[in-house]
């Protein structure tokens, strides 16, 4: 437990207050070899001596499909009363109830007896009962001498991230277990190897980047192998030189010191685009045996079994780049389209093996890179190499255009986009291009800035150089659905994204899946078909989690929107936890909708968190200071400023500067509603609301209309909004809109006055519509409503 001297008091002072009632409930995180598995072994022994019961389990990978699998084994509840069980409750729902019931009444025992302590560790891996039971056991027990101790790894784990994030705000200590730095490095070398290690082991050590596992590993190795030998005290290299004919990487010459080790690229690797590293040999002075010991080795292959074959192939192929590496070069250097390294470029972060840096990805620790890489075999290696170096180092701008974009420096990340949808001469094929990616890749951010003919052209351009090629043809077919919701086309986008859905099923793609569902449900939402936003809500789930940080932040922000209309602001809030703490890394997230940042700030003071508002703010503020050249920012910052600090004047330039029509009615909506709240503003207020209501008419956007129709009723004006069209006397097609879409949301189990808040109408005219719908359709209940309604989606017409 060397340099976790304050992890360890805090677990001493969750034992100490175990006693006695309360939520005593302490969370660990981290990467993985980072230490969480013996703070909780330590945790146990020190319960153990103090007298306090001890219950420990761990969620394994392979038991997700078990429900509460890591409590019932910390409780020593066995399988077999679990199958008993089942005889008992054929249906899955009254079997997970009774186990929970199960584990609760056994928690309540096994305290009465004395206070108790359950460590659970690797709840990455817990199945969502395992979740949700730990979401409420510790406040519903909070009367009982209990202690939780709750360790999960920090790596692609939204579930549990979520399940942290909850129990952090109702009191639980969160421990986030960081790299040991230069000092503990040294205390666990020195205890690892008998001795006080010289200089050269030191830097060896400092590759390990502070994470314990990896450190113990390569020490205990090197000493197993007799590569060490003590001398007066002081562990030094058994051998003085390297293997013959392997010489060291780059970056031999510089090693970096205990203290600074961690950061990809610090190890002296030059990184990057059209670079091979020349070895695995040990950086340094060549003075310890040039391969890593077989210790080593095994640990870092038990990293690598936790992913797909084709994500560790993937790995030993561009381990041969160096430590970072480009992902357009390495899809270069494989002959394949970058997207279709996505999905094991997405594996490999999310397991934690590597890392995003500004311009590259890389090998998290540098051992573990090196490990890879000797673990080729030196035919292979030197093939691949060789493939490497005929291969030339792809126009770097497009990687480097998304990575300004998202940091939010929006003028040099169109520039880099246009140098490189620029035509490349004596390359064949349409226009003299590669591949259609960089107009891609332009046309979204003109889409984004609302230079829409230009971004029309383009995506015309892009679609005939698609042809034949699926997933550049989804991509397209997303750029049109973007393309059509900017221009106010809101159902024709939404046909475009299931389009865009339709051409990408089966490419396992998952940033263009996220891409197209988020357009989906941003086009739903606006046309005000809230059934189909959230059906594309539900089915993005994974493909949120599989997709890249560009695509899944666009992503979350559409899923928050939807949330937020369908459960209110604090629920949205909870969702997008990530995205705001995000916005000072991805600014590039505001421009994704013209609105955005106003959006974010609207609904956090909805939720009472004015912390998050003003972050919001700045972020926004930043992203206008830093591009003083474009219009849209410094409009969209005006807008969230006006309405954190009920501006009126800074809401009405924003309603008069925007670009875009939709962002422009958001605008006078918000300044209508501060104006209505004001004495004496009525009449302004009124005018601007009409003009809000025009504006969102004008793009089909039927939800925010209906909105600013209730608002206007609540200022005793009346607009209406239905046009007169013939209809049969029954059957579907004799509904109305409004009853088709009191229809969906009743089918899909809300009440009438959910209903109404839905589409901003009273309880009562929802009543009005329904008796009308059971009437057409010769229906009695709820129940045979939602079964036609089921029945008729599955064909053309139910009536």
């Amino acid at each position: 437990m060397r340099g976790r001297e304050r992890e360890r008091a805090e677990v001493l002072h969750l034992l100490a207050g175990a006693p006695g009632p309360g939520a005593h409930v302490l969370l660990v995180e981290g990467e993985p070899g980072i230490g969480k598995s013996i703070l909780l072994a330590e945790a146990a022994a020190a319960a153990s001596a103090l007298g306090t019961g001890v219950a420990t389990g761990r969620a394994d990978e392979l038991e997700r499909m078990m429900p509460l699998a890591p409590l019932l084994s910390a409780l020593e509840e066995t399988t077999t009363r679990a199958a008993v069980a089942r005889s008992a409750f054929p249906g899955g729902p009254g079997l997970l109830m009774w186990l929970a019931e199960r584990v609760s009444t056994t928690l309540e025992r096994r305290a009465a007896a004395g206070p108790l302590l359950v460590a659970l560790d690797d709840l990455q891996w817990a199945d969502p009962v395992t979740l949700m039971a730990l979401r409420t056991l510790p406040s519903r027990l909070a009367g009982h001498p209990l202690a939780w101790l709750l360790a999960r790894r920090t790596t692609g784990d939204d579930d549990g991230e979520r399940l942290f994030g909850l129990l952090e705000q109702e009191g639980a200590t969160r421990i986030a277990l960081r790299p040991l730095d230069g000092a503990a490095v040294a205390r666990v070398a020195a205890d690892a190897l008998g001795a006080v290690p010289d200089a050269e082991l030191t830097a060896l050590a400092a590759q390990a980047a502070g994470n314990p596992a990896l450190l113990l590993a390569l020490l205990t190795g090197l000493r197993e192998e007799g590569a060490v030998r003590v001398d007066t005290g002081v562990a030094r290299p058994a051998n003085a030189a390297g293997p013959a004919g392997e010489s060291a990487p780059a970056g031999a010459g510089r090693t970096a010191g205990a203290g600074e080790a961690g950061e990809p690229g610090d190890a002296g690797d030059a990184g990057g685009c059209g670079r091979v590293e020349a070895t695995a040999g040990f950086a340094g002075t060549g003075a310890v045996a040039g391969t890593l010991p077989r210790r080593l080795h095994a640990a870092v292959r038990r990293r690598l079994e936790e992913v797909s074959p084709r994500t560790r192939h993937l790995l030993e192929a561009v381990a041969v780049l160096g430590r970072s590496f480009c992902p357009s070069y390495a899809a270069e250097l494989l002959g394949e389209p970058p997207a279709a390294l996505l999905p094991a470029l997405d594996e490999a972060l999310a397991a934690g093996l590597l890392v995003v840096t500004p311009e590259e990805l890389a090998f998290r620790h540098e051992l573990l890179w090196r490990s890879v890489l000797e673990t080729v075999p030196a035919p292979v290696r030197q093939a691949l190499r060789r493939q490497a170096e005929r291969v030339p180092p792809p126009a770097a701008p497009v990687a480097a255009a998304l990575i300004a974009w998202d940091e939010g420096r929006l003028s040099r990340g169109l520039e880099l986009a246009r140098e490189a949808a620029e035509p490349l001469p004596g390359i064949p094929g349409p226009s003299g291009r590669r591949d259609p990616q960089p107009r891609a890749v332009l046309a979204a951010m003109l889409i984004d800035l609302g230079l829409l003919d230009e971004a029309e052209k383009i995506t015309a351009g892009s679609a005939a150089e698609a042809a034949g090629r699926p997933a550049w043809a989804a991509a397209v077919l997303v750029l049109r659905a973007r393309l059509d919701l900017a221009a106010g086309r809101a159902d024709d986008a939404a046909e475009q994204a299931e389009a865009a859905l339709a051409t990408a099923a089966g490419l396992d793609v998952p940033d263009l899946a996220c891409l197209a569902l988020s357009a989906l449900g941003a086009a739903a939402l606006r046309a005000g078909d809230l059934p189909r936003a959230v059906r594309a809500l539900a089915s993005g789930q994974a493909a949120r989690s599989a997709g890249t940080p560009y695509g899944r932040l666009r992503a979350e922000l559409t899923a928050g929107r939807i949330v937020e209309a369908r459960d209110g602001a604090t629920a949205a809030m909870t969702r997008l936890g990530g995205l705001y703490d995000g916005l000072a890394g991805h600014a590039g997230v505001l421009t994704g909708e013209p609105a955005a940042a106003a959006w974010l700030v609207r609904t956090a003071l909805a939720a009472g968190d004015r912390r998050r508002a003003d972050e919001v703010v700045a972020a926004a503020e930043d992203l206008a200071g830093r591009n003083p050249c474009l219009p849209g920012p410094p409009v969209a910052a005006a807008h969230a400023r006006g309405l954190r600090d009920r501006d009126p004047a800074a809401l009405g330039r924003a309603a008069a500067g925007y670009d875009d029509p939709w962002a422009r009615a958001s605008a006078a909506e918000d300044l209508g509603v501060l104006l209505g709240a004001a004495p004496g503003r009525r009449d302004a207020a009124v005018g601007t609301l009409d003009g809000a209501l025009s504006g969102y008419g004008g793009v089909g956007a039927r939800r925010d209309a209906a909105r600013v129709r209730r608002r206007l009723r609540e200022l005793g004006e009346r607009r209406r909004h239905w046009e007169r069209v013939d209809h049969p006397d029954s059957g579907w097609s004799s509904l109305t809109g409004t009853e088709r879409a009191v229809c969906d949301l009743v089918s899909q189990g809300l009440t009438n006055r959910q209903a109404a808040e839905q589409m901003f109408v009273s309880e009562h005219t929802v009543a009005f519509h329904l008796r009308q719908i059971f009437r057409k359709l010769g229906v009695r209940s709820r129940v045979e409503l939602a079964r036609l309604a089921a029945l008729s989606a599955a064909g053309p017409d139910g009536g």
